[in-house]
């Protein structure tokens, strides 16, 4: 397998990729920068040489941003991508008017929301999924639902969460909303819908990414105000519910939560966009389940072909912890939900 060190150069929300050579493996293609890592060599030394041989940037210091691996009919790679913040380069590289790097290829510094617009090789759309999602992933605790679940909703209750779900999308950039007395049926679905729907437009206007959870079971007009599903353990391996979901709302994201091998291994297979691995840590919420721990994270991190959270006991101070194990962050409910 192909050991390959990537850069994710970063500057002003743009980022710097390459054009693979016509005569190239994949050529024509779109990249980010990078080459292989040699025989005792560390990813940070191979990524400082080969971006200093490709583009003339030193690099001062990286991150880690994912790693993933790929098999192509001809080769498998396993791709160790950094996130690199801090660099020096020459005036060339940002000027719009010279757009090729020191091996003659195109290079362009692009948003990093307009990705999508280049076509890449299939193995770094991880790399553009990981860019395009937060530290932290927000779920909807189930303290709201709870006070429901015997009796009708009260406007005053409703109009509490909206409003904290509100000021949250000011923090947040990606959430799940949840409500599972809505998925037992103990509660009137219209009011329900009612307020999924306004949690929606909550979400649209602060540009706030929103994933329903799938137990919901939400008819079509409410899916379609959302980003997308977060399907339960269940659903990710209901063939069919995830074929008609595909089918109706190509466009929309899929996540899912894991907490197996197995699970990672079908969420590979259904090429989601990103997945929860559960719990990490011991977790209030769930304290009869026996956590996986950091070292068992890892290796089923490192399984996934998509960006992972960790969740489980998961507050903000364990972001860096979890993006040494090959996460992308952390997602919580009460530590993030509750805090100030």
């Amino acid at each position: 397998m192909l050991h390959v060190a990537i850069a994710v150069l970063l500057k002003d929300n743009h980022v710097l990729i390459s054009k693979r050579a016509d005569h190239a493996s994949q050529g024509g293609l779109w990249e980010f920068p990078g080459g292989k890592v040699e025989e005792n060599e560390t990813i940070e030394q191979a990524l400082v040489r080969e971006i200093k041989e490709e583009l003339g940037i030193d690099i001062k210091s990286s991150s880690p941003l994912i790693t993933t691996q790929f098999h192509y009919p001809e080769q498998s790679v396993f791709l160790e991508v950094r996130k690199v913040l801090d660099f020096t380069a020459h005036d060339y590289v940002f000027n719009e008017n010279a757009q090729y790097g020191l091996e003659g290829q195109l290079v362009r510094w692009v948003a990093i929301n307009d990705l999508g617009d280049y076509p890449f090789p299939e193995a770094n759309q991880v790399i553009i999924n990981a860019l395009m999602l937060p530290l932290s992933y927000l779920i909807t605790p189930d303290s709201f639902d709870s006070v429901l679940e015997n009796s009708s909703i009260d406007k005053t209750i409703e109009t509490h969460f909206l409003d904290k779900f509100a000021e949250k999308c000011h923090d947040y950039s990606l959430i799940q909303l949840r409500f599972p007395s809505y998925s037992k049926g103990k509660n009137k679905i219209l009011e329900f819908d009612n307020i999924i729907k306004q949690a929606c437009f909550i979400a649209i206007e602060n540009q706030t990414l929103i994933l329903l959870n799938s137990s919901m079971k939400l008819a079509d007009d409410i899916i379609s105000l959302s980003s997308g599903l977060h399907l339960t353990a269940k659903h990710l391996y209901d063939v069919e519910f995830i074929k008609q979901f595909r089918k109706r709302f190509a466009k929309k994201q899929l996540a899912a939560s894991c907490h197996t091998m197995d699970d990672i291994k079908q969420a590979n297979k259904l090429k989601l966009n990103f997945i929860v691995i559960s719990p990490v840590q011991k977790t209030s919420s769930h304290p009869e389940q026996i956590p996986l721990g950091w070292e068992q994270f890892k290796v089923l991190a490192h399984v996934a072909k998509m960006p992972v959270y960790s969740l489980g006991g998961m507050s903000k101070n364990d972001v860096p912890k979890a993006i040494g194990a090959g996460a992308q962050g952390i997602a919580a409910i009460s530590k993030l939900w509750d805090s100030e």
